[in-house]
């Protein structure tokens, strides 16, 4: 009796202690994250954007890919930009938060 105690209380320690450090390893994976979504708003703000629009010598520009349904249901959704703002602009988190809440999630067009 007193072996198959011992098994299981390795066994519990050994789970216990998989699961403390898989957490651990979470919390830097998403402090990582965080980081990384810091340094590209960052970039955002200092007018940088997400990627350089400059196109490279050598290199066709890629195609614009078709819109699906769900996007132009968003951007339709979004506020017009006022005037003094230039319209090439990426939107602001603010703005896009706002077209996501004016969507209808409810019928066909929504998938779950």
């Amino acid at each position: 009796m007193g072996t198959i105690q011992d098994l299981l209380s390795f066994a519990t320690t050994l789970v216990v202690l998989a699961l403390i450090a898989a957490g651990v390893m979470k919390l830097f994976q998403i402090a990582t994250d965080m980081q990384e979504i810091k340094e590209v708003l960052k970039d955002i703000r200092r007018g940088g954007g997400l990627l350089s629009q400059a196109a490279v010598p050598g290199i066709p520009a890629a195609q614009p890919e078709p819109v699906s349904p769900s996007l132009a249901s968003l951007a339709s959704a979004m506020p017009a930009a006022p005037a003094s703002l230039p319209t090439n602009r990426p939107p602001t988190p603010e703005e896009l938060v706002r077209a996501v809440h004016a969507q209808d999630f409810r019928g066909d067009d929504f998938p779950l």
